[in-house]
């Protein structure tokens, strides 16, 4: 069998491209971020995983509670509850009932790489699926998001899965069928997201809503076809969508508790007082100065092309429009339209993205980026080598009067495969390994301390009372708990001698250990003048 056969075999290139991207996803979270949480969400991510893991919705309040505080849980009706919505937490608990809770976000990587693939071969071709797969797996902003605890990984994979099932919608009603399944998929997938990062689930589907209004408007007759096209993924999404209310109902007693407020009062979204720390709240200046920030990270972390990953977004715009199939024109319309919905929708929310792991508000268009790059240079490419090849051929009249798309296009992709192999060179050799080694030990945390209290441990069951007045001073440690602190080793809160008498009250029969500042004793390190997480 000849090698370009082998190749042309979609099986093939999925497997190379999904290989390709967990395992550029799995050595960074070893070597990066270590399986250890480095923001307070992953803290609280990993909470409410384990929670479920458990086999319960909420977990018990243990006596000294200063003690056991862990960031962004609530205690309610004498029960504790993390605030954040159920979706990535089940999918999280799968992995931490196997053991394995670190694995999930690379396994979700690389499914969104294999999308990007299927998604960019039917709406063009497989040399475009190829070259976005390519342009997504080795992206910085792909390999650090998909290496933590974050939600953004399970997000981004049910955004490829919306885009990919609704190219399969429109296929299907363009060929008169039904489409039943792509419309369910649609609806798995916007249901998921609304269980995931509801804010983000808006952004997202916005771009396909407009579109669906859009021909609406323009043939309005059409408006019983499309609600009976669209009815199973209506269905599918507001029966996922239900299932967070009844979450909040059966852990707080009411299914809209806000427990977002109840950390932090000015935790909303929109503008004015009470939307932020600010005394006169979240504004529109303080929204696109956010914004801007971000943006300018993401022009650089996208691709590792310092400030241009924007570039090749602006010719694929008009390269889509003139590679799709009619039927598919609105993707024009879709893939920048991605970016744009997202960076609107969080223009309402305080806070910026951009510390930690990037502006990870945005992850979620990934794969409309990484699409809309591939088509902008190949196009890009095809029309130089077209153009020089008639100028050679002092054929620039003909061309500038020709009426045929395919000539604008003649020239051949070798060109574009090269630019695109060059351009991940330069990121892979001369970007990549500066930035993952800059982000390693976000906020100063790394698993050492870990990995001193598991050999000073040894088979010994402790308690280790940590003393710090900050999150991150026992961020790694605190990864070793259980919601029931019944594990081999158990990490609370040491902050003054009342709470570490109540402590060791509770665990008369384990080894008890003193941390502070990464350093392990037996004997009691000193108190510091604040030590209130």
């Amino acid at each position: 069998m000849k090698l370009h056969r082998i190749f042309d075999n979609d099986i093939v290139l999925i497997g190379l491209l999904a290989v390709l991207a967990l395992a550029g996803a799995v050595l960074v979270s070893i070597n990066v971020t270590e399986h250890i949480p480095h923001i307070e969400d992953e803290i609280t991510y990993l909470f409410q995983a384990r929670t479920l893991a458990h086999g319960a919705l909420v977990a018990p309040v243990q006596p000294a509670r200063a003690a056991f505080f862990t960031p962004f849980v609530v205690t309610i009706q004498n029960h504790r509850v993390g605030k954040y919505p159920i979706g990535w937490p089940l999918l999280l608990a799968i992995g931490e009932a196997l053991g394995a809770g670190w694995l999930v976000a690379p396994i979700l990587g690389a499914a969104t790489v294999a999308l990007i693939y299927c998604t960019g071969r039917d709406l063009v071709d497989r040399q475009i699926g190829a070259m976005a797969g390519l342009l997504a797996a080795t992206s910085p902003f792909f390999l650090i998001t998909s290496s933590t605890y974050m939600s953004h990984a399970a997000s981004a994979f049910w955004a490829a899965l919306l885009g990919y099932s609704f190219l399969h919608k429109e296929k299907a009603l363009a060929a008169g069928r039904r489409g039943r399944l792509p419309a369910i998929g649609m609806g798995i997938a916007i249901g998921m997201l609304a269980l995931t990062r509801p804010l983000t689930a808006v952004g997202v589907t916005v771009p396909f809503t407009l579109l669906i209004a859009i021909r609406i408007i323009r043939q309005p007759r059409d408006v019983g076809r499309l609600v009976k096209a669209y009815w199973p993924t209506a269905l599918a999404a507001v029966f996922l969508a239900s299932w967070q209310p009844l979450i909040l109902w059966a852990a707080t007693g009411s299914p809209t508790t806000n427990l977002y407020t109840m950390i932090w009062p000015y935790d909303r979204i929109g503008f004015g007082p009470g939307h932020g720390v600010l005394p006169e709240g979240h504004s529109l200046a303080q929204a696109l100065y956010n914004a801007r920030r971000d943006l300018t990270i993401w022009a650089t972390i996208l691709f590792g092309w310092r400030y241009l990953s924007w570039l090749p977004m602006i010719p694929g715009v008009i390269f889509t429009a003139l590679e799709v199939n009619k039927e598919h024109r609105g993707w024009a319309f879709l893939l920048p339209a991605a970016l744009i919905s997202l960076v609107g929708v969080y223009l309402t929310y305080w806070i910026g993205s951009a510390s930690g792991y990037g502006p990870r508000y945005y992850y979620e268009a990934l794969s409309a980026m990484c699409l809309l790059a591939a088509i902008g240079l190949r196009g890009s490419m095809r029309f130089l080598v077209g153009a020089v090849r008639r100028v050679r051929q002092h054929e620039v009249r003909s061309m500038l009067r020709s009426e045929r798309v395919g000539d604008l296009l003649a020239g051949t992709s070798r060109a574009a495969v090269v630019v695109v192999v060059l351009a991940i060179l330069g990121n892979v050799l001369l970007y990549l390994p500066d930035d993952l080694r800059d982000r390693y030990g976000t906020y100063d945390i790394t698993a050492e301390p870990i990995h001193q209290i598991e050999t000073l441990a040894g088979s010994d069951r402790v308690v280790v009372l940590v003393q710090g007045g900050f999150w991150f001073q026992y961020a790694a440690l605190f990864s070793l708990n259980s919601p029931w602190y019944d594990t081999q080793i158990v990490v609370v809160h040491d902050m003054n001698l009342a709470t570490r008498h109540a402590v060791l009250a509770l665990y008369p029969d384990r080894t008890v250990w003193y941390s502070w500042n990464e350093q392990f004793s037996r004997t009691p390190f000193p108190y510091e003048e604040s030590t209130q997480p």
